[in-house]
């Protein structure tokens, strides 16, 4: 396979927490959820900031009944670092600040992507790691 670009990686993490950030603070079209679900592997997991490791699946049923739970959610993805790029893995890291009616909430995200054609930006979200920053 052919490496994607940090431009691929900038613009894939971008497109998810739009996708996500639309999900969780609007009445959305319940297609974005699976469009969001979609952007995974078949084996995809996540670290949580109290450090739980969820599956994919596990994470689809949570945001199932999640639609618009958080009205009017932003959230800014900063600070993004590219770290590794090759033809079978891209690796970044980078600040997702959730912005809420109650505040906000910074969290670095480490994140680890491969490259399929034909999925949005020629990638797909196979494993995250998410760290609360201290405020």
């Amino acid at each position: 396979m052919t490496a994607a670009t940090d431009t691929q990686v900038i613009r894939e993490i971008e497109d998810h927490h739009l996708a996500l950030e639309r999900w969780l603070g609007t009445a959305a079209d319940p297609a974005l959820l699976s469009e969001f679900i979609g952007a995974h592997t078949a084996d995809f997991s996540l670290v949580t900031t109290e450090g739980r490791v969820v599956s994919g699946d596990e994470l689809a049923d949570s945001l199932r009944g999640a639609g618009n739970a958080v009205p009017g959610l932003r959230i800014a993805i900063t600070a993004i670092e590219v770290q590794l790029v090759t033809a079978d893995v891209a690796i970044a890291r980078f600040h997702e600040t959730h912005h809420t009616d109650d505040g906000s909430g910074v969290r670095v995200v480490t994140a680890v992507l491969v490259p399929e054609p034909g999925a949005r930006n020629g990638l797909r979200w196979r494993s995250v790691h998410e760290t609360l920053l201290a405020a």
